[in-house]
C-alpha cells in the first residue's frame, strides 16, 4: 500500500508517546502542531506520512495509550486519526468516504487494516 498523509488529533494525552508510537510504526516527517481554540483546552494535532497498512498498528497501539476511542475519518484525502471519548476505551471507528461507518471494539490489527485498506 502506499504511504498516505495521516493526521492525529488529541487532548489530554502525552504527545511524545505519540511520537514514539508513529516513529515506531515507520512514520516519515512527523510533525506536531498545536491548536488552540477559543476554549481554553489544547488540541494537539501530529501530522505524519505513514504506510497504511502500518497505521492499522499504530491504531491498535493508540487504543491502549489513550483513555478513549480512537476515530479514523477516511472521508478527506488526508487521513485524520483523533482520540474521541465518545467512543468508549478499545473503541475504534472507521469513516470511509462513501459515508459509512463501522465500529470494531478491541479490535486485531487484521480487522483495522481491513477497515482502513477498504476505506482508503
Amino acid at each position: 500500500m502506499s504511504d498516505r498523509d495521516v493526521e492525529f488529533a488529541f487532548a489530554d494525552e502525552d504527545s511524545d508517546a505519540v511520537v514514539t508510537i508513529l516513529e515506531e510504526g515507520g512514520a516519515n516527517d512527523i510533525e506536531e502542531i498545536l491548536e488552540q481554540d477559543f476554549l481554553p483546552a489544547v488540541e494537539v494535532i501530529i501530522a505524519a506520512t505513514i504506510g497504511l497498512s502500518a497505521l492499522a498498528n499504530i491504531v491498535v497501539k493508540l487504543l491502549r495509550v489513550w483513555k478513549c476511542g480512537v476515530v479514523v475519518d477516511a472521508r478527506t484525502s488526508r487521513l485524520r486519526t483523533e482520540k474521541n471519548c465518545d467512543l468508549p476505551r478499545g473503541s475504534v471507528l472507521v469513516l470511509t468516504p462513501t459515508g459509512t461507518s463501522h465500529t470494531l471494539h478491541e479490535p486485531k490489527e487484521e480487522d483495522v487494516a481491513a477497515l482502513i485498506k477498504a476505506a482508503g
